[in-house]
């Protein structure tokens, strides 16, 4: 059996969430649409930022979408 931490459980569903989706999407929205908690999602979303998963967007339409396709 596989033992996988919160952190690591919430960054699978943040990841599956944009895959299934186009676009960028802010934190805050992730957060609300996979029930996580807004400073998990922003936590998680910045560790994903700095291993190259997803790709922040700055501006009025910014947010986080996946790297690759």
């Amino acid at each position: 059996m596989l033992r996988i931490s919160k952190m690591t459980d919430y960054a699978v569903v943040l990841a599956t969430h944009l895959a299934a989706s186009e676009g960028a999407h802010a934190a805050r929205d992730l957060a609300v649409q996979t029930q996580i908690p807004e400073p998990t999602a922003s936590k998680v979303l910045k560790k994903l930022a700095r291993a190259g998963v997803v790709v922040p967007q700055r501006g009025a339409r910014g947010g986080y979408a996946l790297a690759r396709p």
